[in-house]
């Protein structure tokens, strides 16, 4: 089976965004076999699956932002929970959301959710919660879910400061765990939510909270924090420049995929770019390469 675990190099770095940009490109890549008769076209199938969602009900909200980018329905499979087989209110890391919702979290249900996604779909696109290192339980990290599982990784950034050293601390998080990584998405800078002025305090994650000036609801957004901020190019080019020649150096079998700038609606999804039309293309012919195509 081929599935690809989507994670980032911090919360709210956009990885659904790049997740369902990835699905949309091998949707379209799909589309356009289907019209083209060259023997080396491929039909591929592709689902998303979230591995925990906290902060909504019923069908994970990323999953909804999904399958709108992919401009298709809500599938059988997310109505039965496959594509998100845990979904909690609190909006907190999954061990937390379910102590304080009483349900256990077990690794092996997500494993066999996947499992029967992989056998019925090419490719499954399994998007994290958070970065690497958050908790999925008490007692096991997300990174080392994936280490037990052996997906290959496909890690989200961004060029704003301070995402060269994120990045590179999550790429020998992995290295050390020996866990393959496939390609690194750039994500062009995405207004923080929490970081403006309607920002409300979780009083299930700080009760005692005093809230800081800095976050609350009186809080007049700073210009490099707020919606109307405007990337600074001499980081954001930096970052790319930086981070490319040094997966050149020490991962140069890592693909870099650019991702265009979305708004915070899904309205705003970007336009396939062309590293990510490429990357698509290898991807989908090592897949078909190593097994059959359903």
């Amino acid at each position: 089976m081929s599935v690809f675990f989507i994670s980032g190099i911090d919360t709210d770095i956009g990885k659904t965004y790049a997740t369902a940009a990835l699905a949309q490109a091998l949707l379209q890549q799909t589309q356009q076999a289907g019209s083209n008769n060259a023997t080396n076209s491929y039909s591929i199938s592709v689902i998303t699956q979230k591995l925990v969602q906290t902060g909504c009900e019923d069908i994970a909200e990323d999953i909804i932002t999904h399958r709108a980018m992919m401009g298709i329905d809500l599938q059988e499979v997310d109505y039965q929970g496959l594509t998100c087989p845990y979904v909690f209110k609190r909006p907190a890391s999954p061990h937390l959301s379910s102590a304080l919702e009483g349900q256990l979290i077990e690794p092996e249900v997500i494993t066999q959710a996947t499992k029967q996604l992989s056998d019925s779909y090419d490719i499954v696109l399994l998007e994290g919660a958070g970065g690497l290192m958050v908790p999925l339980t008490e007692s096991l990290l997300t990174i080392d879910y994936i280490a037990s599982q052996g997906y290959p990784v496909i890690l989200v950034t961004s060029g704003r400061l301070g995402s060269i050293s994120h990045t590179l601390l999550s790429i020998e998080a992995l290295a050390k765990r020996q866990i393959p990584l496939h390609a690194v998405i750039y994500n062009q800078w995405q207004p923080d939510k929490y970081l403006a002025s309607e920002y409300e305090p979780d009083k299930y994650l700080a009760s005692e909270y005093e809230p800081d000036k800095y976050l609350a609801s009186e809080y007049e957004p700073d210009k490099y924090l707020a919606s109307e901020y405007e990337p600074d190019s001499d980081i954001t080019d930096d970052t790319q420049t930086y981070l490319q020649a040094y997966l050149k150096q020490h991962h140069s079998q890592t693909y870099w995929v650019n991702l265009a700038y979305v708004s915070d609606s899904v309205e705003g999804c970007p336009s396939v770019s062309p590293s990510m039309v490429k990357y698509v293309a290898k991807l989908i012919a090592e897949i078909a390469d190593t097994q059959e195509l359903k």
